[in-house]
């Protein structure tokens, strides 16, 4: 294959992205200021290498979602043709982070490349549009996978562009858009509006990646195939899910673009400061969409062992998440009396510690290594052709990394020990490392996963 072709190749890209993602992890430890276990929210040096990773990470799955459902050759090929450049600009953006003297640069290098993985996301979002007309028989099929993924696409691309709008008014401000900045002051004034929409930036962005990730998840393993009780089993968790990406959309926009303040849910306590915020309830639809769909979706795994223990460690890494941002996160909500939102008496409470190292923990486990794990798991299932007992040791340690991270975030709640929670996460990296041998050794054209 020459370099002409290979840069639009899908294998050849996927396969890049997997390595890219997977050494990126791995090294992340060596990294200037990146501590990744510390109380409380990541600092400026975690989350600037959090991008360099979840960047990749949402173009291959645009990558594997144009795949997968055979989009306009187009759109794939301006797709497989960008990943290089933006690896390139990737490294070039943290590189160029560190000196003082290289700011005005790493702003130009960053810009560039979330202009282009915009574009790329309009590119894809056209080509779902226009999938139903060309694909009219499986869009009746797959319609539940197919508008969450179309949603997921909308909430995730305005995520994006709130990340955007949030750089440039932090490094700028909007005195120079003179319409914009009135509005920026009717809203409660700069540092209020970039506040809001950077919370509403790192909230709505993951929900809806994963929301996209359940929806490729049915897509790759051909849940069209199910008989009807079953797929309508799928499409419910769908329907589900879609009503959570709506409502979440909805109010991280008004809460950023408006004066509007999300309120708490179920309050008791004092002045009631116990409750579940709106919109942690309304993420967490996404995320019970993805249950639900696990009673249908599991008809459809595959009869071949690795390939099975892949698509299960799948949904697991659904379940491990849903496990740590309801199953321990509500209670925190419900508890904010003692847990005083990180923040120590007397404006907070006296667990504030405790709180913050739920802040760590989830943002490490849910917001960061399961959507990574669950993104790679379904690219790696494209080179899995048949039983291997190399595969099955690594998928069990992926599972083995899950559940020790899981049940890690909740040590570190309860002790504030994050090694148990850093063990799991450990184990997961070095299986995606260890994993990397599958792709490489069956380098031969993709199936055909319709």
């Amino acid at each position: 294959m020459n370099k002409g072709k290979m840069f639009k190749d899908t294998k050849f890209n996927i396969i890049t992205l997997i390595i890219y993602i997977a050494v990126m992890l791995a090294i992340s430890p060596l990294i200037p200021g990146v501590t990744w276990f510390q109380l409380g929210d990541f600092t400026l040096d975690v989350v600037n290498y959090y991008h360099t990773i979840m960047i990749p990470l949402a173009l291959l799955l645009i990558l594997y979602a144009a795949y997968i459902l055979k989009l306009n050759e187009k759109i794939i090929i301006s797709i497989n043709i960008s990943t290089i450049p933006l690896l390139v600009l990737n490294i070039l953006g943290l590189v160029f982070f560190y000196p003082s003297s290289t700011q005005l640069a790493d702003y130009v290098i960053q810009g560039l490349r979330d202009i282009w993985m915009l574009l790329l996301t309009l590119f894809f979002f056209i080509g779902l549009l226009i999938f139903p007309f060309k694909s009219k028989e499986k869009f009746k099929k797959i319609w539940g996978a197919h508008i969450l993924l179309l949603l997921a696409t909308i909430s995730a691309g305005l995520a994006a562009i709130m990340g955007m709008i949030y750089e440039y008014g932090n490094l700028y401000g909007f005195t120079s858009i003179s319409w914009f900045n009135s509005l920026v002051n009717s809203w409660g004034g700069l540092q209020t509006f970039l506040s809001n929409l950077v919370t509403s930036h790192s909230h709505e962005m993951l929900p809806a990646v994963m929301g996209g990730i359940v929806a490729l998840a049915a897509l790759s393993f051909g849940y069209e195939n199910l008989s009807g009780w079953k797929r309508n089993i799928v499409n419910l968790g769908m329907i589900v899910s879609i009503f959570g990406t709506i409502s979440m959309t909805y109010l991280y926009a008004i809460s950023s673009f408006g004066t509007y303040s999300i309120p708490a849910i179920f309050t008791s306590g004092p002045s009631g400061v116990n409750g579940l915020a709106l919109d942690d309830s309304q993420t967490g639809l996404i995320g019970i969409g993805a249950l639900i769909s696990i009673f249908g979706i599991y008809f459809i795994l595959s009869n071949k062992r690795s390939e099975r223990l892949l698509q299960i460690t799948e949904l697991i890494t659904w379940i491990a998440t849903m496990f740590v941002m309801i199953g321990v996160g509500y209670i925190i909500e419900f508890n904010e009396a003692y847990y005083g939102g990180g923040v120590p008496p007397p404006n907070g409470g006296p667990g504030y510690l405790y709180d913050m190292a739920y802040t760590n923990g989830h943002l490490m486990f849910a917001f960061f290594f399961m959507p990574v794990l669950a993104g790679m798991l379904l690219a790696l299932l494209l080179f899995i052709n048949n039983d291997s007992k190399y595969s099955n040791f690594n998928a069990y340690l992926f599972l083995l990394g899950t559940g020790l991270g899981a049940e890690g975030v909740l040590i570190y709640l309860i002790t504030l020990s994050w090694y148990v929670e850093a063990i799991g996460l450990a184990i997961i990296t070095l299986a995606m490392i260890l994993m990397i041998y599958v792709p490489i050794k069956n380098l031969r054209e993709l199936p055909d996963k319709q």
